[in-house]
């Protein structure tokens, strides 16, 4: 049987090209003075998609019901998952542009949901790198310890993060364009969950009976 995660790979493959086409389409009947609702319901297509993809990865992260998953797979799997719904958010908001009294605030708002998605990725990311040093003083029973240190690197990644969503922010405020602000989160994006794959991938961790 074909494993469960290799399905929602594929699935997510599929998905984010429909996402993708949409967008394209879009910029293609605007260009051609052409007003339907075909781009739209190409990306309900899409977004239904992750739905049925965010539900597969669900079930192989949390629980073993289709069988053992290899933790990489999942770690994988689930990239595409966190680029797919990125890509859900931004391209929705490209074909929703700013009315002519120039009201961005749909806009506004779907940036702002991908831009904490994606910071909270940082979060994971940094805190990763961190938890050996924090739940070490818990393994023996030293909760003060341990607090004390969650928050000194809560200060610290506060301040990554803070830094992160100031910078996106500016690059909105200085472009004045929705376009080039979600395609820089979506570059950042991407380079991120590459880099979080790349460094956990390099981890060793023991798995079934090693």
């Amino acid at each position: 049987m074909v494993r469960l995660t290799t399905i929602s790979n594929i699935l997510s493959g599929l998905g984010i090209a429909v996402l993708g086409f949409s967008a394209i389409l879009w910029y293609l009947l605007l260009g051609l003075g052409a007003a339907t609702p075909y781009p739209y319901y190409t990306w309900i297509a899409g977004a239904g998609l992750f739905i049925v993809v965010l539900v597969m990865s669900t079930i192989t992260t949390f629980t073993e019901i289709t069988g053992f998953v290899h933790p990489e797979d999942k770690l994988i799997s689930n990239m595409f998952v966190f680029l797919y719904a990125i890509a859900a958010i931004l391209i929705i908001g490209i074909q929703y542009p700013p009315s002519i009294a120039g009201d961005d605030t749909i806009q506004r708002f779907l940036f702002d949901i991908g831009s904490m998605i994606v910071i909270a990725y940082v979060f994971l990311f940094v805190f990763v790198f961190f938890s050996a040093a924090i739940m070490e003083a818990g393994e023996v029973g030293q909760v003060k310890e341990m607090t004390s240190r969650f928050m000194l690197v809560s200060l610290f990644i506060g301040g990554i993060m803070a830094g992160i969503k100031l910078g996106l922010d500016w690059v909105w405020v200085t472009t004045n364009s929705y376009n080039i602000a979600a395609g820089t989160l979506g570059v950042f994006a991407i380079v991120l969950v590459l880099l979080i794959v790349f460094f956990l991938g390099r981890r060793y961790e023991p798995v079934g009976g090693e």
